[in-house]
C-alpha cells in the first residue's frame, strides 16, 4: 500500500478553496439582496409620501416633496405633478383630471361612452 498523505492534503486544500469561493458568493448575494430590499422599501415610502400629498393631505417627513399644478391645457385637463425625493430615491406621480372646459354638454367626460349592459363602460 502506498503512502498517500500528500494527495489527501492537496484534496483538502482544494475542498477548502472551493468552499471559500462558494461562501464568498453566498455572502455577496445576501448583501446584494439586502441592498435591493432596502431600495424597494425606500421607493415604497417615497410613493406613499407622494400619494399622501396628491390626496391633499399634509406630509412632514424626510422626503422633499414638491408639487406642481397646471390647468387649462389643450386637452381640457388639469395636471397635478408631485415629486418625492431623498438621496438617490426619486418618485414622480402625475394625476390628470378633466376641467370644466373638458366636460361635454351632457355632463359626462369627453371621450367616455357607456355600453348597454351593467359594467360595460368603455374608456
Amino acid at each position: 500500500m502506498k503512502n498517500s498523505r500528500g494527495f489527501c492534503l492537496v484534496q483538502e486544500l482544494v475542498c477548502f478553496c472551493l468552499t471559500a469561493v462558494l461562501l464568498a458568493t453566498a455572502i455577496q448575494g445576501f448583501y446584494r439582496s439586502n441592498y435591493l430590499l432596502n431600495e424597494s422599501l425606500e421607493l415604497q415610502q417615497a410613493t406613499q409620501a407622494a400619494q399622501q400629498v396628491l390626496a391633499g393631505e399634509e406630509y412632514s417627513g424626510r422626503f422633499d416633496v414638491t408639487q406642481r399644478s397646471s390647468t387649462g391645457s389643450t386637452e381640457g385637463l388639469a395636471v397635478q405633478e408631485v415629486q418625492a425625493a431623498y438621496g438617490k430615491v426619486k418618485v414622480k406621480l402625475i394625476r390628470a383630471l378633466p376641467t370644466a372646459e373638458g366636460l361635454s354638454a351632457a355632463g359626462g367626460a369627453a371621450g367616455i361612452t357607456s355600453g348597454s349592459g351593467a359594467g360595460d363602460a368603455c374608456f
